[in-house]
């Protein structure tokens, strides 16, 4: 075989083990997953009631027993805030990408609840108030988050980082804390603060913002999903 033709023959086989990679990092690995640990800010009035969330909750979480979710049928959510961690990297982005953040997070939500609560202006008597903020958003390190993902000793390096911290190496990350009250009576329902980390696949690989953005999308839902259940649904789609 001359060299022309092994080169020939040699791009269907460089062409299928870019589609392999492209499919186990794609399909394989999770947009986000949950972190081991998130650092609380100053937003929440008292972060004695947390606990460690259970499976498929935030990582610290309180849920008012006795509450009458299924008397809820509406919902006021305020504008996002952002309420900085010390050495949050939100410290490090411009005002307008602050801004677009707590736009951004603030849609998600009320495309997510509004599939099962009217969302109102107006406090009333079967109406909840959601109120959320920002404490941290890290972009990932595209170049750096792309080579660790498919150069297999810089693999090894990225998981062996995650078994030692929670996150893998050069990927994003965002937390947030929350907390839901009765509207007219501003009693506390529900309180949390979570962190969520990017998981290493080519889909959004080539914006630095996709984890952050991702994990607003897994919030926004997992909320949907939690207060869907609690009022008694049997079809709540659950958070991917």
């Amino acid at each position: 075989m001359t060299l022309k033709n092994q080169s020939r023959a040699s791009i269907p086989t460089i062409s299928r083990i870019a589609l392999i990679v492209f499919m186990l990092l794609s399909v394989g690995c999770a947009r986000t997953y949950q972190a081991r640990y998130v650092e609380t800010s100053h937003f929440l009035d008292d972060y004695s009631l947390l606990k460690n969330g259970a499976n498929g909750d935030a990582l610290l979480s309180f849920w008012k027993e006795g509450t009458n979710w299924a008397g809820y049928k509406k919902i006021i959510i305020d504008p996002v805030v952002i309420s900085k961690l010390p050495d949050s990297g939100l410290n490090d982005m411009k005002h307008t990408e602050n801004h677009r953040l707590k736009e951004l997070f603030e849609y998600k939500m009320r495309e997510a609840l509004k599939k099962n609560f009217r969302l109102v202006a107006h406090s009333g008597p079967d109406t909840l108030r959601v109120q959320f903020a920002i404490t941290d958003a890290e972009s990932s390190i595209l170049l750096l988050d792309l080579y660790s993902a498919v150069y297999p000793s810089a693999r090894a390096l990225s998981l062996l980082k995650m078994l030692a911290t929670g996150t893998e190496s050069y990927v994003g990350q965002a937390s947030v804390e929350g907390k839901i009250t009765d509207s007219q009576t501003g009693e506390l329902l529900m309180a949390s603060a979570d962190c969520r980390a990017g998981g290493k696949t080519l889909i959004g690989a080539f914006d630095s913002l996709d984890d952050v953005e991702q994990a607003y999308q897994y919030w926004a839902s997992q909320l949907n999903y939690q207060l869907c259940t609690k009022q008694g649904h049997s079809d709540c789609p659950e958070p991917e």
